[in-house]
Protein backbone atom coordinates (compact mmCIF):
# COMPACT_ATOMS: atom_id res chain seq x y z
CA UNK A 1 0.00 0.00 0.00
CA UNK A 2 2.80 2.43 0.81
CA UNK A 3 4.44 1.68 -2.57
CA UNK A 4 1.28 2.79 -4.34
CA UNK A 5 1.33 6.04 -2.36
CA UNK A 6 4.99 6.59 -3.24
CA UNK A 7 4.39 5.93 -6.94
CA UNK A 8 1.30 8.10 -6.89
CA UNK A 9 3.27 10.89 -5.23
CA UNK A 10 6.01 10.68 -7.85
CA UNK A 11 3.43 10.74 -10.63
CA UNK A 12 1.62 13.75 -9.15
CA UNK A 13 4.95 15.58 -8.83
CA UNK A 14 5.80 14.72 -12.44
CA UNK A 15 2.37 15.87 -13.65
CA UNK A 16 2.71 19.13 -11.71
CA UNK A 17 6.12 19.70 -13.32
CA UNK A 18 4.58 19.13 -16.76
CA UNK A 19 1.75 21.56 -15.99
CA UNK A 20 4.19 24.19 -14.69
CA UNK A 21 6.55 23.91 -17.65
CA UNK A 22 3.75 24.01 -20.26
CA UNK A 23 0.66 25.56 -18.67
CA UNK A 24 -1.21 25.91 -21.98
CA UNK A 25 -0.96 22.19 -22.87
CA UNK A 26 -3.29 19.56 -21.44
CA UNK A 27 -0.87 17.58 -19.23
CA UNK A 28 -2.64 14.26 -19.82
CA UNK A 29 -2.21 14.75 -23.57
CA UNK A 30 1.54 15.32 -23.15
CA UNK A 31 1.88 12.19 -21.01
CA UNK A 32 -0.07 10.15 -23.57
CA UNK A 33 2.13 11.39 -26.44
CA UNK A 34 5.25 10.62 -24.39
CA UNK A 35 4.09 7.08 -23.65
CA UNK A 36 3.35 6.44 -27.32
CA UNK A 37 6.77 7.81 -28.31
CA UNK A 38 8.49 5.44 -25.88
CA UNK A 39 6.49 2.41 -26.97
CA UNK A 40 6.50 3.04 -30.75
CA UNK A 41 10.30 2.84 -30.84
CA UNK A 42 9.92 -0.94 -30.52
CA UNK A 43 7.96 -1.30 -33.77
CA UNK A 44 8.61 -0.82 -37.47
CA UNK A 45 7.26 2.46 -38.77
CA UNK A 46 7.11 5.99 -37.43
CA UNK A 47 8.21 6.31 -33.82
CA UNK A 48 5.88 9.21 -33.08
CA UNK A 49 2.09 9.07 -32.70
CA UNK A 50 -0.63 10.70 -34.74
CA UNK A 51 -1.78 13.73 -32.78
CA UNK A 52 -4.83 15.95 -33.22
CA UNK A 53 -4.46 19.30 -31.43
CA UNK A 54 -7.23 21.80 -30.81
CA UNK A 55 -5.44 25.11 -30.29
CA UNK A 56 -7.34 28.03 -28.76
CA UNK A 57 -5.93 31.53 -29.11
CA UNK A 58 -6.45 34.76 -27.18
CA UNK A 59 -9.49 36.85 -28.06
CA UNK A 60 -8.87 39.13 -31.01
CA UNK A 61 -6.23 36.92 -32.65
CA UNK A 62 -6.77 36.36 -36.38
CA UNK A 63 -7.38 32.59 -36.52
CA UNK A 64 -6.95 32.39 -40.29
CA UNK A 65 -3.58 34.15 -40.06
CA UNK A 66 -2.48 31.63 -37.40
CA UNK A 67 -3.65 28.82 -39.68
CA UNK A 68 -1.54 30.15 -42.57
CA UNK A 69 1.49 30.71 -40.32
CA UNK A 70 1.17 27.13 -39.10
CA UNK A 71 1.01 25.81 -42.66
CA UNK A 72 4.23 27.67 -43.45
CA UNK A 73 6.01 26.27 -40.37
CA UNK A 74 4.82 22.68 -39.97
CA UNK A 75 4.49 19.76 -42.44
CA UNK A 76 1.14 18.61 -41.04
CA UNK A 77 -2.52 19.28 -41.74
CA UNK A 78 -3.66 22.59 -40.29
CA UNK A 79 -7.19 23.96 -40.50
CA UNK A 80 -9.73 25.87 -38.44
CA UNK A 81 -12.43 24.06 -36.53
CA UNK A 82 -16.02 24.13 -37.76
CA UNK A 83 -16.89 27.03 -35.44
CA UNK A 84 -13.93 29.08 -36.67
CA UNK A 85 -12.67 29.83 -33.17
CA UNK A 86 -9.65 27.48 -32.96
CA UNK A 87 -6.96 25.98 -35.16
CA UNK A 88 -6.56 22.22 -35.59
CA UNK A 89 -3.07 20.76 -36.04
CA UNK A 90 -3.19 17.11 -37.12
CA UNK A 91 -0.40 14.75 -38.06
CA UNK A 92 2.57 12.77 -36.78
CA UNK A 93 3.96 14.66 -33.79
CA UNK A 94 6.11 14.04 -30.79
CA UNK A 95 6.31 16.02 -27.57
CA UNK A 96 8.96 18.34 -29.03
CA UNK A 97 6.62 19.24 -31.92
CA UNK A 98 3.75 20.03 -29.54
CA UNK A 99 6.11 22.11 -27.39
CA UNK A 100 7.19 24.08 -30.47
CA UNK A 101 3.56 24.78 -31.42
CA UNK A 102 2.81 25.76 -27.80
CA UNK A 103 5.61 28.34 -27.81
CA UNK A 104 3.30 30.82 -29.58
CA UNK A 105 2.49 33.47 -26.93
CA UNK A 106 -1.01 33.97 -28.38
CA UNK A 107 -2.09 30.43 -27.40
CA UNK A 108 -4.46 30.10 -24.46
CA UNK A 109 -5.01 26.32 -24.41
CA UNK A 110 -4.04 23.17 -26.29
CA UNK A 111 -6.16 20.06 -25.98
CA UNK A 112 -6.53 17.07 -28.24
CA UNK A 113 -5.91 13.39 -28.63
CA UNK A 114 -3.09 11.07 -29.60
CA UNK A 115 -3.18 7.61 -31.11
CA UNK A 116 -0.42 5.16 -32.03
CA UNK A 117 -2.05 4.48 -35.42
CA UNK A 118 -0.68 6.31 -38.41
CA UNK A 119 -3.63 6.17 -40.80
Amino acid sequence: MSQQSTIEGHFRLFLNNVMNSHPTIDPELIVRIMLFELNLKRYVGPDIPHVHLDVTYKDGVDIHKKQEEGRDKYPIEITTNKWGDAVIFSGLMGVRHVEKIASDPDIVRITGKATPRHN
